[in-house]
């Protein structure tokens, strides 16, 4: 393996990269942090969603132009944190059974463009009903590469930690990933414009959480989409896996293992990477870690994860993207 450390011009190049189809950008690639939580008809719940939400509006004060107000269908331009407020009142006010959506944006000039941007934040929480018997809340949360690269992975690691340790997390990863437009994520098009990419750099995830949480409603809710640099786990999931201890002995030291309240994060690696099976860089950490978790990954899917057309089968290239580390 050879590792790529990288520097804040290559990060700077990657925030620019662009993911078309027929001439439209529809992904970029970035830094995601993709949670899977439970108890989301809970205030508590809401209400640490949206400390969430006001700790990345501090993150990224002056860039956060736009967001979606609950049950909207058109942006709100921010004026402040006066939002954050309007989300915290809604997490107080709105009915256990109803369930509340949020999302914000950072649009360049403050203008809205109908493209995938990576500073964009959003949440779904919801109680349990019988087509997502364990609930279909969860938040994804974008970063430019250039942010995390300054801020350092230490940091990044920290902040994931912090944000996990504030609701119940079930499972969830943060990484290299590549970065669609929230609400409508992948869609249609996101799996055709993005697919060379994922063969290519076995290190970016896929970001949808969407369909993800459609298909794994038919498994108990214990099963991990994929792996990342750092991979989420609850105390539950763990415990299914042999406990800590054992994960620690099968992952040894190049994968440490953090505790936050409720689980534990899986390090794979010092730094994250993207890999590139082009120029044979293998990411030995990841697939250590893909090894050891594969007990709880998700593969029943019905349908396709990647969405895409014919000639190809989205069903295989789901799995073989999902098994990419196998």
């Amino acid at each position: 393996m050879n590792e790529k450390h990288l520097t804040p011009a290559h990060a700077k190049e990657l925030d620019e990269v662009a993911l078309l189809n027929n001439g439209f950008v529809v992904a970029r690639v970035g830094f995601a942090f993709e949670l899977y939580l439970s108890n989301g008809q809970a205030v508590e719940t809401r209400l640490a969603l949206c400390r969430i939400l006001r700790e990345y509006h501090a993150l990224f004060a002056g860039q956060l132009s736009h967001y979606l107000k609950v049950d909207a269908n058109r942006l709100t331009k921010i004026d402040g944190d006066a939002y954050l407020d309007y989300y915290e009142e809604k997490a107080k006010t709105l009915s256990p059974d109803e369930p509340m959506d949020a999302m914000v944006f950072g649009y360049p000039g403050q203008k809205v463009v109908d493209e995938p941007q990576a500073l964009t934040a959003s949440f779904t929480a919801s109680a349990p009903e019988p087509l997502f018997p364990h609930g279909n809340s969860s938040i994804c949360v974008y970063f430019p590469c250039s942010f995390i690269v300054e801020k350092g992975y230490e940091y990044f690691r920290d902040l994931v930690g912090r944000w996990c340790s504030m609701v119940d997390a079930v499972h969830g990863s943060a990484g290299f990933s590549v970065l669609f437009e929230h609400g409508a994520f992948s869609g249609s098009s996101g799996g055709v414009a993005t697919i060379p990419a994922l063969k290519r750099f076995p290190g970016l995830d896929f970001s949808d959480p969407n369909i993800f949480q459609v298909e794994a409603a038919r498994s108990d809710g214990l099963f991990i989409k994929s792996i990342n640099w750092l991979t989420i786990l609850c105390d539950q999931i763990v415990e299914g896996l042999g406990g800590k201890q054992a994960l620690e002995t099968e992952l040894g030291s190049s994968c440490p293992v953090f505790d936050f309240k409720g689980g534990v994060i899986v390090q794979a690696g010092d730094e994250p990477q993207l890999g590139d099976n082009n120029r044979g860089i293998v990411l030995d950490d990841y697939r250590h870690v893909s090894r050891a978790l594969k007990p709880v990954r998700f593969e029943e899917y019905k349908l396709a994860l990647i969405v895409l057309p014919e000639p190809y089968d989205d069903l295989e290239e789901t799995l073989s993207w999902i098994r990419r580390f196998d």
